[in-house]
């Protein structure tokens, strides 16, 4: 099974455009009674610190490998932040330890509704590796509990779009942080189900440029390749 990632490449590899998505789609679920939000693979995200005004009294729980996870908590500290204040920091390799075991380990509350994000990170791990962290969110994840995550195109794998697309894959190969698997925007819906989790939303690039990013004149724009996907867990 595939490694989790931990350089710093990819820390640094996530669209800001991808965080407006998975916190609009959180701050819905707050407003619902959601109060367990899950970050896996938090890298230096910093929504635990800078807590928007809907989430004062959500629980953070950060989910890491702990060589990125250390490394986080190294700058906090360094910022003169405790980060015992922010949130709950569960390291784990998700390639070897599954996700629902890992927060056991942690005051999450699998019998309680939760939002769960997991940006930048499925593209690095293989078919099995992300279809088994899935399975653990909708096994972990009460009934209604929601997920907002990226992926990377198959077809993207298989054969690049454009000059731009393989540019980027071959730029993350050269850092030490290949892609590994995608999704089939076609059969995305029946994956998710197969694992317990119903599609609710899925932006490609241009539905994201034309939510997130018209009218815009900072220049931010979509990842070139990411897809991001909003699942909630079925009701049982």
């Amino acid at each position: 099974m595939t490694s989790w990632p931990r350089s710093p490449a990819r820390i640094r590899a996530m669209a800001p455009s991808s965080f407006a998505p998975a916190e609009d789609a959180l701050a819905k679920a707050v407003a619902r009674g959601v109060r367990q939000y899950v970050i896996i693979g938090a890298g230096l995200d910093s929504f635990a610190v800078r807590r928007p005004e809907f989430a004062r009294d959500v629980d953070v729980f950060e989910v890491d490998h702990p060589a990125t996870q250390e490394l986080k908590l190294e700058r906090l500290r360094e910022a003169g932040i405790d980060p015992a204040t922010a949130a709950h920091y569960v390291a784990a390799d998700l390639g070897v330890e599954a996700l629902d075991a890992a927060l056991a380990r942690s005051p999450f509350h699998p019998g309680a509704t939760a939002f769960f994000s997991w940006l930048g990170v499925t593209a690095y791990l293989t078919r099995e590796a992300n279809l088994q962290t899935l399975g653990a969110i909708a096994s972990c994840g009460a009934p209604g509990s929601e997920l907002v995550f990226t992926y990377i195109d198959q077809r993207d794998f298989d054969a690049p779009a454009d000059e731009e697309r393989r540019r980027v894959r071959e730029l993350f190969a050269a850092v030490g942080e290949p892609w590994v698997s995608g999704f089939d925007p076609a059969s995305l819906a029946e994956d998710l189900r197969s694992v317990g989790l119903t599609l609710v939303e899925d932006l490609g690039r241009d539905e994201q440029r034309e939510r997130y990013c018209s009218g815009r004149d900072d220049g931010l724009s979509p990842s070139v390749a990411d897809h991001i996907a909003h699942a909630r867990v079925a009701e049982t």
